[in-house]
């Protein structure tokens, strides 16, 4: 078995649950613009997608098409998201479990969040320095599942550990179809968790990628798989 060198983490819905700060952004955009709320598990359909989709889909389906009410959309939700962003928290047990991972194998987080987000939690919610890299969304590079940022770690791992570093090599771990796609497109692992936005049995749907129930089954599988 080929020893796991990098492990790729999403953030939403994987490490941490950042609904509670979303939805409030989400619905004073909406009051704003004076359309309809939205309930926490509608907003929970359509995260993940990046932030251009999201906006869309948080608008009423007449004018979700129209490219100027997406733009007033998204950079509204983007001014309300700075203030709410910080309504967020890692889930239980996912903390320790990236300790002891740390100790095993080199950590990476990749999401569509808006970069300098991402950047901010992931120091915020687990130790600095936790992770060889945390990269979000940049309208100068392609968001996931495109697999460019994925290769783009993977060669930071490889510069890390002065070896080479391959695709079979990495895993990808998230809450998503967007996560198993990346992975897929990548050449990686893809491992899904439940915990998070997408249920056990949407996550079925996708493939026979492992999934994990709980940070404990999660640790399992990785192990399994050579961390």
């Amino acid at each position: 078995m080929s020893h796991v060198k990098l492990i790729i983490f999403d953030l939403d819905g994987t490490t941490a649950d950042t609904l509670d700060g979303i939805c409030e952004a989400v619905n004073r955009t909406m009051r704003e613009l004076g359309y309809p709320l939205h309930t926490r598990q509608s907003v929970q359909g359509f995260v993940n997608y990046g932030v251009e989709q999201f906006c869309r889909e948080m608008l009423p389906p007449a004018v979700r098409e129209d490219a100027a009410a997406i733009n007033r959309a998204m950079g509204i939700y983007l001014g309300y998201y700075n203030d709410t962003y910080t309504m967020t928290v890692p889930y239980e047990g996912v903390a320790g479990l990236l300790e002891r991972l740390s100790r095993r194998t080199l950590l990476a987080m990749n999401s569509n969040k808006q970069d300098e987000f991402v950047r901010t939690l992931a120091d915020r919610l687990f130790r600095p320095g936790l992770f060889l890299a945390a990269e979000g969304f940049r309208t100068d590079r392609p968001g996931k599942p495109d697999p460019t940022m994925a290769l783009r770690i993977m060669a930071q791992a490889t510069a890390r550990l002065g070896e080479p570093v391959m695709p079979e090599q990495c895993v990808y771990v998230g809450d998503s179809d967007i996560d198993v796609r990346t992975a897929r497109n990548a050449g990686m692992k893809p491992v899904s968790v439940s915990w998070g936005y997408r249920s056990y049995d949407f996550l079925r749907a996708l493939g026979d990628q492992p999934i994990a129930r709980n940070p404990g089954e999660l640790e399992d599988i990785l192990l399994s798989l050579g961390v």
